[in-house]
């Protein structure tokens, strides 16, 4: 079960009772749904992390791309 990294208050969905969740507790699934913000959960110990971006098949960032090519005016001769 995921672990909060941040306090938060939030309202009970069923209740609407104020909690208080301070970091390290795990909440229950109904009260986990509500908190959407990525930064109030510690890292999952599951999910690999890449050290090198080699390693990230999924990663097309710009140093993948190719660089554009300039266009250049052609040359009237004159």
């Amino acid at each position: 079960m995921p672990r909060l990294a941040t306090a938060i208050h939030i309202d009970h969905p069923t209740t609407g009772e104020r909690l208080l969740l301070q970091p390290g507790d795990e909440p229950a699934p109904e009260v986990a749904d509500l908190i959407t913000h990525p930064d109030a959960w510690e890292p999952d110990d599951d999910v690999e992390q890449y050290d090198d971006e080699d390693d990230d098949p999924d990663d097309d960032g710009p140093e993948d791309a190719p660089a554009p090519r300039r266009r250049t005016k052609p040359t009237t001769g004159e």
